[in-house]
């Protein structure tokens, strides 16, 4: 009677195969896992040069803003953007306020409508009830540009102001009196309580330039914001 009962060797080789199989599976579900948990976010682009805005958005109002195509319209010698629902970036030839970008020289300047009965892309930024910004200073504005790609430029507020339309143009404390670098402004109407008044002061925001973050960062603060 044979008493040895091992299994002929191959049949060890066969069982060694399939373990090491199964480990290769399971090393790549742990990968994939990995990956899409944000291990492999993409890096912003090494170089972002200065171009339009794209999008423009503040978490901690809530606000997404989209963009006209071109430069805004001035018309009586305001900004006055085209479209109630998408905001603009003003450039001219005979002023130095440039596109955004992080080797901006100095000013970047743009405007969006407040609503008054219909809605405007910057009614977020200013209650006009409780006559005060909705922005305080500290809290992070992202612009997306056509050279930024999927990455973001990011800003901190840093002043905030409600002056009267007649006075903007010289007020210091808003466009300083020399070059700015990094400097970067939101301005809209405050629309009166009184629908039916004119409206006759500027809510406006100064932001300075951060960096060039990943979008993961941007998703990141509105998570933060809305919890």
């Amino acid at each position: 009677m044979n008493l040895d009962r091992r299994p002929p060797q191959w049949v060890f080789w066969v069982r060694r195969a399939a373990v090491l199989g199964v480990l290769v599976v399971v090393l790549m579900g742990i990968v994939a896992l990995v990956s899409r948990c944000g291990g492999n976010e993409p890096e912003p682009p090494a170089q972002v040069g200065q171009s339009r805005p794209v999008e423009l958005r503040i978490p901690a109002i809530g606000l997404d803003a989209e963009f006209e195509t071109g430069d805004c319209r001035v018309k009586d010698g305001a900004l006055n953007p085209r479209a109630m629902t998408k905001a603009c970036v003003y450039t001219a030839p005979d002023k130095p306020y440039e596109l955004p970008g992080p080797g901006a020289g100095d000013l970047t300047v743009i405007a969006g409508h407040t609503g008054a009965g219909v809605p405007g892309v910057f009614d977020a930024l200013y209650d006009s009830g409780a006559d005060a910004s909705r922005v305080s200073v500290g809290d992070a504005l992202y612009l997306r540009t056509e050279d930024s790609a999927e990455a973001w430029l990011k800003y901190e507020a840093t002043d905030v102001h409600a002056p009267q339309k007649a006075g903007l143009a010289d007020d210091a404390s808003i466009w300083g009196t020399g070059p700015m670098p990094g400097r970067l402004l939101t301005i809209s109407c405050i629309q009166p309580p009184n629908l039916l008044a004119d409206a006759v002061r500027n809510a406006v925001v100064g932001w300075q330039f951060v960096a060039v973050v990943p979008e993961a960062e941007l998703l990141n603060d509105a998570t933060v914001t809305n919890v």
